[in-house]
């Protein structure tokens, strides 16, 4: 083939999927940088199965260049993680440069362009990763084409140097010549470069070999821990935001600016009018504040811990069987508290709504097979019961406001999420009693906790949870606490906050 085509690139989304699908659990194991969390080839996979939907979706017919940008499109809305937000941008910049009938001069300078790009994206770029062997493939393959050779022996010989370069890249960095282990970034690149170069030679079998994969798992334990504990992903359009009687920003760099002085692991990529947002950060709230630049959605926040700790839950993945907990919410500042018992968190801003496909997102991200959706203050439950998403079981809570979420997140941290803590937390719902509090007056506090406590439905051994909308509100709260440790000693009080949003106190007694 001399020319790259529509149907090769639709050739190629399609074989890096299927290769990124068997290649991922062996990448996953090698991954130790930014966050030795084990979900590089994950993130990568989910994120091209992402372009490759968009791809399926442009009518047969369509030129190379449509074909290329859903490609890049679609992978940068659904990507995950550093990586995935990386090659994404990789992408995106590949299908910017590409013009129509690319042969292999043009297709060489589209990896340098993809290259540029995906550096641009990062805050802090890092040699011995994915951008050092971007750089590499880049330069080999301009090298070939400038010798003269067609397009599937410059993608060919391209690949064949990144494979020899792996081992010193990597070896470059610190942190992974420590743990002895190639940059998972990079290899999942690799994967999707060969099937590039598969899709445009015809002699070559169409799938990728990966052999040369390791097969043994990055000893974790020798990685120093950096980072936020906690990973924050959001969408945000590019609306023309401009300074007050200034000139137009650039988003792309401003929001770079404000992620990198709230964590590190920052990447920014931009396409059609989107910004995709990922942070490593102690303060979730914050990053999702400070992103305010235009439109937010798909604002998702998880513990870095054990993310993806049960494998992708993509149909046809075979995966451990396991539950995991998606909490939806319109306060910010509660989405921290939520991740850190285990749960995928989808934030409402006020700019948009949750859609059931940011909901689908969430729930693949949990890596489970089952799933316990709380809806709670960010979608309408009659929204979160349209969910299916083919492969997961999706049992969805009668938690539709904050409160509800709260009790409902606590019993399933308390027995787990298991099928048991999923009947466990129905049961605390179905004895949930709810009062919301004028705090304008203070008596009317204790005498609210008195009659929540002596109401019929109350039991031995209650639990109380205090919802608070504002730390103005610490004091109230304190004489609640106080109250409780002087006359009901066998209530144990939860105080969650503060929500930013809703009544100004509400108390949950189960």
């Amino acid at each position: 083939m001399d020319l790259l085509d529509a149907a090769a690139v639709r050739a190629w989304a399609a074989t890096a999927r299927s290769a990124l699908d068997e290649a991922a659990d062996r990448i996953d194991a090698v991954n130790v940088f930014p966050v030795a969390d084990s979900d590089t080839g994950t993130n990568v996979l989910l994120t091209v199965v992402g372009g490759l939907e968009a791809v399926e979706r442009v009518p047969l017919g369509a030129p190379v260049t449509e074909v290329a940008r859903a490609f890049a499109r679609g992978a940068l809305i659904a990507a995950r993680g550093n990586s995935g937000v990386i090659v994404s941008q990789y992408l995106t910049g590949f299908a910017r440069a590409l013009p129509d009938g690319a042969g292999a001069p043009e297709v060489a300078r589209c990896l340098d362009v993809a290259a540029r790009a995906a550096r641009e994206a990062t805050a802090e770029p890092q040699e011995g990763t994915v951008l050092t062997l971007a750089d590499v493939v880049a330069a080999t393959a301009r090298t070939a084409a400038d010798a003269g050779a067609d397009l599937p022996t410059t993608l060919a010989e391209a690949v064949a140097e990144a494979l020899r370069s792996l081992g010193r890249i990597s070896g470059l960095h610190p942190t992974l010549r420590a743990a002895r282990v190639l940059d998972a970034g990079a290899c999942a690149l690799v994967v999707v470069l060969d099937a590039l170069a598969r899709a445009v030679d015809d002699e070559r079998p169409a799938r990728v070999p990966l052999d040369w994969l390791p097969t043994t798992s990055a000893q974790h334990a020798s990685v120093e821990a950096t980072g936020g504990a906690f990973e924050v992903m959001l969408l945000v359009s590019d609306d023309g935001s401009a300074a007050p009687d200034g000139p137009r920003i650039d988003t792309g760099a401003e929001l770079r600016s404000r992620m990198g002085s709230l964590g590190d692991s920052v990447a920014v990529v931009g396409g059609d009018g989107w910004w995709h947002v990922h942070v490593h950060t102690d303060d979730p709230a914050a990053a999702i504040a400070r992103a305010r630049l235009g439109r937010r959605e798909q604002v998702l926040v998880r513990l870095l811990a054990g993310a993806h700790a049960g494998g992708s839950a993509l149909p046809g993945r075979v995966g451990s069987e396991r539950w995991g907990v998606v909490v939806c919410t319109a306060a910010p500042d509660l989405a921290g508290w939520y991740a850190s018992s285990g749960a995928v968190v989808v934030v409402r801003c006020p700019e948009a709504p949750v859609r059931t496909e940011h909901l689908a997102r969430a729930v693949t991200d949990t890596g489970a097979t089952h799933v316990v959706l709380l809806p709670g203050s960010g979608v309408e439950r009659d929204e979160a019961v349209l969910l299916q998403p083919p492969g997961v079981v999706v049992d969805v809570l009668d938690a539709c406001d904050e409160m509800r979420a709260c009790v409902g997140s606590l019993a399933l941290a308390g027995a787990g999420p298991t099928s048991l803590g999923c009947s466990a937390a129905q049961a605390a719902l179905a004895r949930l009693d709810v009062r919301t509090i004028d705090v304008a007056a203070p008596q009317s506090v204790t005498d609210a906790v008195e009659t929540l406590l002596r109401s019929p439905r109350a039991t031995a051994g209650e639990s109380l949870t205090v919802l608070l909308q504002d730390t103005a509100h610490d004091g109230i709260v304190d004489g609640i606490v106080a109250h409780l440790a002087a006359h009901h000693p066998g209530v144990e009080a939860t105080v969650v906050g503060p929500t930013g949003h809703g009544p100004a106190l509400v108390l949950g007694l189960d």
